[in-house]
């Protein structure tokens, strides 16, 4: 019975084995596998495409939120520190392209480290930074030297070079503002290339190398130098910006023709983000004025060919995308500040940056004023 029970019992298993009897069956299956198909093969480009976004291939560096139609937005860590390495309070590490490192060098000396780096125009520029430990420090992020400044710095340096070039082999003489200088990687590059270089850090610690590395680097022939502290909210809350020391100097010289923010932009400095944008435009309004008593001035040119208009300064802005310290929503925060005051952020093409591709999460902007 009990044999002839488990005969007269279905089998399931052998059902569900069998083929489709009826063609309308089969479609149902073949239907059911070309979804199937289909949707694998959409998660697959999605996860390429994510790779793609999230670590530049092919070395094209990842914009903030502002153009992520451009270029994906990625989730990128930090490329700070000697040639992209160190850290941002502790925890942002960095990434550069390990293949396409430049060819400088580093030395410690006792608590201090001397980097010389080789740049195309200018020559050798030497460098002294504070010890690791103490670049963590929140309150001392100058002590080190970021991939911004690099950044910044090749492109400055490539593009007095092409300004010499335009100039039939004659130096133009900018008066160049770098605001929150550090070490002064950029300040030592304005001065090495004979610019009238005025200097500013709010870190005290930051100053004393700043200086130092500015003054080393500059010859009796180059351009007047100097290194102000200056606090961008106390002097975008300033009413008499002529009492300022930073200003009253940049009345000799008719105002800047250059101002560098070289990372400027993350979330320590985000209370004075507004004083920033602030302080670009009383520097536009001096050169303005002082524009009707001296008309002359150096011609700037922009990296889509154009030039600065005579009474706005030319403002570079070199910006490393920090996913660990600041959020998307944080990052299109200043971007918004911005145009709401008038201005626009133009990328630079990573083409025209020497060296570019080695820092795949800085990128490099002019602001512009729209009117």
């Amino acid at each position: 019975q009990l044999h002839a029970g488990r005969s007269n019992r279905p089998n399931s298993f052998a059902s569900c084995r069998s083929p489709p009897s009826s063609p309308e069956d089969r479609i149902k299956v073949m239907k059911s596998i070309a979804h199937l198909s289909l949707f694998v093969h959409v998660i697959l480009f999605l996860h390429r495409l994510h790779l793609c976004f999230s670590f530049s291939i092919a070395g094209r560096r990842l914009l903030p939120t502002e153009m992520r139609s451009v270029a994906g937005d990625g989730d990128g860590d930090d490329n700070g520190g000697e040639h992209g390495t160190g850290l941002r309070r502790g925890t942002t590490y960095s990434w550069t392209n390990p293949k396409l490192q430049t060819k400088d060098s580093a030395k410690q000396r006792g608590n201090h480290t001397e980097s010389r780096i080789q740049f195309g125009g200018c020559g050798s520029i030497l460098v002294h930074s504070g010890t690791s430990s103490r670049v963590t420090s929140l309150q001392h992020t100058g002590l080190s030297l970021w991939s911004a400044a690099y950044v910044m710095s090749y492109y400055i340096d490539d593009m007095w070079i092409q300004d010499i070039k335009c100039s039939n082999n004659e130096l133009n003489k900018w008066t160049v503002l770098d605001l929150g200088a550090g070490l002064g990687l950029c300040s030592a590059v304005a001065a090495k290339h004979g610019m009238n270089i005025i200097s500013t850090d709010s870190d005290s610690q930051a100053l004393v190398l700043l200086e130092e590395n500015v003054r080393c680097n500059c010859n009796e022939d180059n351009g007047n130098t100097s290194v102000h502290t200056l606090d961008w909210i106390s002097a975008a809350e300033q009413a008499d910006m002529t009492t300022n020391p930073v200003f009253e100097e940049l009345e000799k010289y008719g105002g800047s023709d250059l101002v560098i923010l070289s990372d400027v932009i993350y979330s320590a400095t985000k209370p004075a983000w507004k004083a920033l944008i602030v302080l670009l435009q009383k520097l536009r309004s001096q050169r303005m004025r002082l524009l009707c008593n001296s008309p002359a001035t150096v011609e700037r040119k922009r990296c889509d060919s154009t030039h600065t208009p005579a009474s706005d300064p030319l403002v570079l802005l070199s910006y490393t995308q920090r996913r660990r310290d600041m959020s998307p929503q944080d990052e299109a925060e200043f971007f918004t500040m911005l145009r709401k005051a008038g201005m626009e952020a133009v990328l630079v093409p990573s083409g025209q940056i020497p060296h570019g591709e080695t820092y795949m999460l800085t990128t490099l902007f002019e602001l512009r004023w729209v009117n």
